[in-house]
């Protein structure tokens, strides 16, 4: 009896320990419903940008005055580096006119404005806590 006792809080502490990770994303200046918006997940710098960890598709269903929210809850606390395409034609990739210049939308974690080259990994970087996050990301054309 005493064990299961013993037992009982140990499952009690486990469960009010495990709180639930959660990153409300608010993403803002989209310029139309046309395509999706892949936001790409990377845990460190050799994965940057080609090979995310993890890519969510948001669907432009709910695009409400150039602004869409959405929720990441299947990650864990922990340091990430994020990046944005407004994939507009649904090709996957980033689109580019014959001098290289972006034609699609484009945004990183921290709002990092480029210069003239993709950003430093390290510049797009953000810390996951446990419990809810929340993030505003700007779309830039």
């Amino acid at each position: 009896m005493k064990a299961a006792g013993i037992l009982l809080v140990i499952c009690l502490l486990f469960s009010f320990s495990q709180e639930e990770t959660t990153l409300d994303i608010e993403i803002t200046n989209i310029r139309n419903h046309n395509g999706v918006i892949l936001l790409s997940v990377y845990t460190g710098p050799e994965q940057y940008p080609y090979h995310p960890v993890r890519t969510y598709v948001v669907k432009k269903d709910s695009l409400t005055k150039g602004i869409i929210h959405t929720s990441i809850k299947d990650l864990s606390p922990g340091e990430y580096g994020l990046c944005l395409l407004d994939d507009e034609n649904r090709s996957g990739q980033m689109e580019n006119n014959v001098f290289g210049v972006p034609m699609e939308g484009f945004g990183f974690a921290n709002n990092v404005k480029p210069f003239l080259k993709r950003p430093d990994y390290d510049r797009i970087l953000f810390k996951l806590f446990p419990g809810i996050n929340r993030m505003q990301l700007i779309i830039r054309y």
